[in-house]
């Protein structure tokens, strides 16, 4: 299926500096085309139960790899022939084993990928072999999140080459977040705060259930690129950057004339209900959220969702619609453009489930995960200029 839309992309200012003349730029006037592709299983079925919650794409933006829980293996999808290319076997458990379960896969080169867990950051080769283990414990970081004074997020981000490893810290005891980096070569770890997610515990639901509670809060972003490491949340516009050359964290505040640049409403925080947990977890995706920024490296710039979910008409309006935004920073992270993309839509948010589809730029067109009948599939997002004449 296919789509044409135009559009005309506002160009605006960072509210911290200038951009420079963006008038010239390529995204004054442009034209989204969104097309559907499958990907061929072949004989197998490609695991999607958890969204590809274990998924990354290679740095040649050639593969994509996803791991599979079911059987163990790390499916190598080739993303230009549309086919699942092969199933790389893992060890459960032993010397090279994974552990049964994790999370923050990421693929470091050729030939490399990281794991994480409650506990460690691991790093594996593609043929299954255990080449590093980082325990948190070795820094005093607690492993158990329910009693944790601080703990580490799934995704990491290991540098050989300087002997670190970055890591968020939920810092549960004093409700806030830090940047961690953690030297392995003598155990140290430094701790950096990080101002843009003062107020997430201000946003962190509990669901009581009789004796026992589950709590989750916004989501959150950490991610490489080149020497800058990137973390971004759900309730704000604004970025922490850091520097790995200039051994420095600075903020990337935005000002945008389309939308919120936060959350600001309050919300019922403690549930004993599912209905009512749904109920003000749906009011609280009816507010701006922001994903994290993807490098698009052909065109040389980040992209950035944000979306609303807009509140039902009537009882009888049972379809939850919504409004999607797209948002384009040059290579330094100004912001150069944004526009509504109203040809994309998206499910209804849900407690203890993925808010927002995989997605990644490839080939300079904007991949969106989406599951077609038990079959991995994708809308295909490009984007051009617009003809004249």
């Amino acid at each position: 299926m296919r789509y044409i839309i135009s559009f005309f992309i506002i160009t605006l200012f960072s509210c911290s500096e200038k951009t420079g003349d963006i008038r010239s730029g390529y995204f004054s006037n442009v034209q989204f085309s969104l097309d559907t592709v499958i990907i061929d299983p072949g004989i197998n079925i490609i695991f999607l139960e958890y969204d590809l919650l274990n998924a990354d794409k290679s740095i040649d933006d050639k593969y994509l790899f996803n791991f599979n829980m079911d059987d163990h293996s790390l499916e190598k999808i080739n993303l230009n022939t549309l086919r699942l290319e092969e199933k790389l076997p893992f060890e459960k458990e032993g010397p090279n084993g994974t552990g049964p379960s994790f999370g923050g896969l990421k693929i470091r080169n050729e030939n490399q990928f990281t794991i994480g867990g409650m506990n460690r950051t691991e790093l594996f080769s593609l043929n299954g072999e255990k080449l590093k283990t980082i325990r948190y414990d070795s820094f005093f970081l607690e492993s158990n999140p329910s009693v944790a004074g601080e703990f580490v997020s799934p995704i990491t981000f290991l540098e050989e080459e300087s002997n670190r490893l970055y890591v968020l810290i939920d810092q549960k005891a004093n409700k806030s977040y830090a940047f961690g980096i953690l030297h392995l070569d003598n155990y140290e770890i430094i701790r950096m705060p990080l101002k843009t997610f003062e107020d997430l515990y201000d946003y962190g639901f509990t669901f009581f259930m009789g004796q026992s509670s589950i709590g989750f809060g916004p989501g959150k972003g950490i991610d490489m690129f080149g020497t800058k490491l990137v973390l971004s949340n759900q309730i704000t516009s604004a970025l922490m950057v850091y520097d790995t050359e200039m051994d420095s964290l600075y903020t990337k505040d935005y000002c945008s004339k389309l939308i919120a640049d936060k959350k600001v409403r309050p919300y019922q925080l403690e549930h004993e209900t599912e209905e009512s947990l749904e109920a003000e977890y749906s009011r609280f995706h009816q507010e701006i959220n922001f994903l994290a920024p993807f490098w698009d490296e052909k065109n040389q710039v980040f992209y950035r969702f944000a979306y609303q979910e807009m509140p039902s008409e009537s009882k009888e309006d049972v379809q939850i619609k919504s409004k999607i935004y797209l948002t384009v920073l040059d290579k330094d992270l100004n912001l150069i453009g944004e526009t509504l993309v109203p040809q994309l839509t998206k499910k209804p948010a849900k407690p203890f489930s993925r808010q927002f589809p995989k997605h990644f730029a490839k080939d300079g067109k904007i991949w969106i995960y989406e599951n077609i009948n038990d079959e991995m599939g994708f809308a295909v997002l490009t984007i051009s200029k617009k003809e004249i004449g």
